[in-house]
């Protein structure tokens, strides 16, 4: 796996890279190093927008798993400042619920002030220009799953710092993808989709003129939409996936996620 971790250094901007057998695993990991260097009560995690393990995984580490109030799946900063104090870490999302970019800049500078980990989970944004990037978070996560990005099909990793990684040690030596996997994730990595999806994203917004987007002038390669039987008709003429909502990994909330990340346009 030499060439894949040396591809993911050069996009994460992190000195340690571990290959996993999955996106869930890489955030097992993330949370086994803030038990081990930050055992505070909470980890903080987004109230919609986020992976349902985010609510799940923290409380196998004897930690709270705190949802914080957003907006549509976006982090408010004055909800994070209540918490952050008795936080361990902070989980987040790159892309709320894959349609709206997290203000990550912003959130590493609060949580740096307060001692708090922000753990990325970058798996809609690997190889992105401002996201995925080790300067701000801590520890970033990512899947290599079906309809990603980086679409493998299996396979993650997680990436830190060397001394963050060396806490991790036990949990994966457990989930270690097979080496015979590497000529695969690495093509995968060179092929760098991203920045087509996001402008995908982009134009079928400009298009939606009869559609009311939700966080409209933010990134994503989701697009969201408040529900109507219009949306529902323009994705089926389109043959766009759609998914309704209220639905945790996209918005609590009545709403349409147009799930470009999953449409054909190779």
């Amino acid at each position: 796996m030499d060439s894949v971790k040396r591809k993911l250094k050069q996009i994460t901007n992190h000195e340690s890279i571990e290959i996993t057998n999955r996106g869930n695993s890489a955030i097992f990991a993330a949370l086994n190093i803030a038990k081990k260097v930050n055992n505070k009560k909470y980890i903080l995690i987004p109230d919609q927008g986020g992976w349902f393990t985010y609510r799940i995984y923290p409380q196998i580490f004897g930690f709270v798993p705190k949802e914080l109030k957003t907006n549509d799946g976006l982090i408010i900063t004055d909800e994070l400042k209540k918490y952050i104090r008795d936080a361990s870490a902070l989980l987040v999302p790159s892309f709320a619920g894959y349609f709206a970019e997290q203000n990550i800049h912003e959130l590493s500078e609060i949580c740096t002030k307060h001692n708090c980990l922000l753990i990325e989970d970058a798996s809609g944004a690997i190889g992105d220009q401002k996201l995925c990037d080790g300067r701000y978070s801590d520890i970033i996560v990512a899947s290599f799953g079906k309809w990603k990005p980086v679409n493998v099909g299996y396979g993650g990793f997680i990436s830190c710092n060397a001394e963050l990684m060396k806490k991790a040690e036990l949990a994966l030596s457990l989930i270690k993808v097979h080496p015979n996997s590497e000529n695969e994730i690495l093509a995968k990595l060179n092929e760098n989709r991203l920045p087509k999806m996001i402008s995908i994203a982009q134009a079928v917004k400009k298009h939606m003129s009869g559609a009311d987007l939700i966080h409209e002038n933010k990134r994503g390669i989701n697009v969201m939409t408040e529900y109507s039987p219009f949306v529902v008709d323009y994705c089926k003429e389109r043959g766009y996936p759609y998914l309704l909502c209220p639905n945790y990994i996209r918005l609590n909330r009545k709403a349409i996620s147009i799930e470009l990340k999953r449409a054909e346009y190779e």
